[in-house]
């Protein structure tokens, strides 16, 4: 994939086999309206309830030392950083729409605080936290090296960054909708709807998969247009990011950060597939620490 004779705020697109331009700028700006006014996404998120978060939280906990300051982005509803804030960590929940906090409001005390800030551009002073930490944002961003960047600039030496959401480039959430539908349950929405779509995704991802672990030794962040109709919501439809842990991996080291965890997988078949395939398991569970 090339990004020559493009902007800064431009670069590829894989869309329908074909590549096209991205602009980063663009697609930020409409996500952020969309995320700002979506009462329908807001009820999606209202059901990431204490039992939703209870593994994220785990790991961010497991990963953190006692009375670190964390940095919990993308935190939705505020849920996720009220129940650490809960387990004694002094912590920052941040949010790009208000409206997505609006509740968060009342559970603010002196070790927990609100702000609604874009990942891309965070107002904190550089090595302010000791753990930064996001669930299911990584997937949501349209400029996925510059929100890293930022993290990396927050966080203190010595402390750590905890990311977990889907992996969209590994071939074992295909196969799972595709065994799903030979079954005659469903798929998931958007990737995995018929058998057909199922096995398409599989064999994209076989070759990305491939690719990014043996073939590049950089980060290749491949972007799509997210789709943010009301009637689109669910099954990650408004992902911009096609999320790899590959990159991410590739991406911290280049920036001198070690991978304290590649994956850190949930029940049994999880942790088996954390263990010996970690860039294969259907969900990025990643800590790494500067």
């Amino acid at each position: 994939m090339t990004q020559t004779q493009l902007t800064p705020s431009e670069t590829a697109v894989e869309r329908s086999g074909t590549v096209t331009r991205f602009n980063k700028l663009k697609t930020r700006q409409r996500m952020r309206e969309f995320y700002e006014t979506s009462e329908t996404y807001k009820q999606l998120l209202d059901a990431h309830d204490e039992v939703y978060l209870r593994h994220y939280v785990e790991l961010v906990i497991r990963h953190a030392s006692p009375d670190s300051k964390i940095l919990d982005l993308g935190c939705g509803n505020g849920i996720s950083a009220r129940l650490l804030n809960e387990a004694n960590f002094d912590v920052v929940g941040t949010d790009i729409s208000p409206l997505f906090l609006k509740e968060a409001r009342k559970w603010v005390n002196p070790k927990l605080q609100y702000h609604v800030c874009d990942v891309v551009e965070l107002p904190f002073e550089s090595e302010s936290f000791d753990v930064i930490c996001s669930n299911e944002l990584i997937e949501h961003l349209p400029d996925v090296e510059t929100a890293l960047t930022e993290m990396i600039r927050v966080v203190r030496k010595g402390g750590r960054i905890v990311l977990s959401g889907p992996n969209l480039c590994s071939p074992l959430i295909p196969l799972f909708d595709w065994l799903s539908l030979m079954s005659g349950k469903s798929g998931r929405p958007v990737w995995g709807e018929t058998k057909q779509q199922a096995l398409k995704q599989f064999t994209r991802n076989c070759g990305l998969h491939l690719k990014k672990r043996f073939f590049t030794k950089s980060p290749q962040f491949i972007y799509r247009e997210p789709d943010l109709q009301a009637d689109a919501i669910g099954g990650d439809a408004d992902s911009a990011y096609y999320a790899s842990p590959i990159d991410l991996a590739q991406f911290f080291r280049s920036n001198g950060l070690s991978i304290v965890k590649k994956a850190v997988g949930f029940g049994i078949k999880g942790r088996i597939i954390a263990s010996v395939f970690p860039y294969l398991s259907p969900y990025i569970t990643m800590v790494v620490e500067k």
